[in-house]
């Protein structure tokens, strides 16, 4: 059984995994301001970074797991 710490931390990754999706397909939009732009690779640049973090510590809690 795979403990409830790395559940939690697969439940946080997959949404902000679709948070990213979302705003990659945001930009793909037409029509977008420059301010809506900047923003959302703001909010782009920091999921990434978020998914980062959690890749690391997911690794870990796998590793452990196996």
């Amino acid at each position: 059984m795979v403990k409830n710490t790395l559940l939690d931390l697969l439940d946080e990754y997959e949404e902000e995994c679709l948070n990213a999706v979302k705003l990659i397909e945001g930009l793909k939009l037409e029509a977008l301001t420059e301010e809506q732009i900047e923003d959302m690779l703001g909010e782009l640049s920091a999921s990434i970074t978020h998914l980062k973090v959690h890749s690391e510590q997911m690794e870990k809690l796998i590793e452990e797991e196996l």
